[in-house]
């Protein structure tokens, strides 16, 4: 998942929104949500290849999403999935349960990845890098944030900043008022201009053009973009709405997929 933003301390209906867009290699086979685990329940996508997850919660809205690092090098397909880490992390049953299996995680074991946690009262970012045995965990405030492939406020992705201003300016609303108006900044194909880009590194895999086109919220280039997206309402130990678009989300519908997170149904 690639732009996940956090909406968290600022609405009256519910205290969470979450509105994210997975980024992706076409090719790369992936299911919906489904019951990833049953005790405690977890409910989220499949990564088909590596088993895993990009976003997953359970019925009380602890939630989990993940986003990987952006390296202009290869991975090291030797490491764990990255993806295991969300259902593990989930599998503790509580965000104070998470919180203390990233504590104790070590991030070595993985490629570099970015995460956010949280449920309806508290939400964190976490970083995971190869130089270092223990995962940085940052607690954050009321307000709109946006993680991409780097850390929170990282200059390395302007679109952050161009989702968070968008989110920003809808006010609280009803939920049928505020699903549109996420979608809308979740299907945002604009680009930016060239001149606020950083430079990309002679070594980079890819030229500056398809830097720009990654710059996008809603990512379309010949064998990679957006591929799915996900939206989530949560209150302080209730999930509210859960929504999942299986295509770009400017190209399909969101299905309410929240009767998963409810054991028999």
């Amino acid at each position: 998942m690639c732009t996940l933003i956090v909406r968290h301390g600022l609405d009256e209906w519910c205290s969470t929104l979450i509105a994210a867009n997975r980024d992706e290699f076409y090719d790369r086979p992936a299911s919906g949500p489904m019951v990833l685990c049953e005790t405690p329940r977890i409910v989220g996508g499949r990564d088909e290849r590596a088993g895993g997850t990009w976003f997953a919660m359970t019925p009380k809205g602890v939630f989990v999403g993940l986003t990987n690092q952006r390296s202009f090098g290869a991975r090291d397909d030797a490491l764990r999935s990255r993806g295991s880490l969300v259902i593990e992390a989930l599998s503790a049953g509580t965000f104070e349960g998470v919180r203390r299996y990233l504590e104790q995680v070590d991030a070595r074991a993985f490629n570099e990845f970015n995460i956010i946690f949280g449920d309806g009262d508290q939400v964190y970012a976490a970083y995971g890098r190869r130089s270092a045995r223990a995962v940085e965990l940052e607690p954050l405030g009321p307000g709109v944030h946006v993680l991409c492939n780097d850390r929170l406020g990282s200059p390395e992705f302007p679109k952050a900043d161009e989702a968070r201003v968008k989110v920003e300016s809808i006010v609280s609303a009803p939920w049928h008022e505020l699903e549109p108006r996420l979608i809308e900044v979740l299907s945002d194909r604009s680009l930016p201009n060239p001149e606020v880009l950083p430079p990309v590194p002679p070594d980079a895999p890819f030229d500056a053009e398809l830097a720009r086109q990654l710059q996008a919220i809603c990512v379309k280039t010949p064998v990679y973009g957006t591929v799915s997206a996900t939206l989530a309402a949560l209150s302080p130990g209730r999930v509210e709405h859960y929504a999942f678009c299986d295509t770009a989300p400017d190209q399909g519908e969101f299905d309410d997929v929240t009767h998963l997170l409810h054991s028999g149904r």
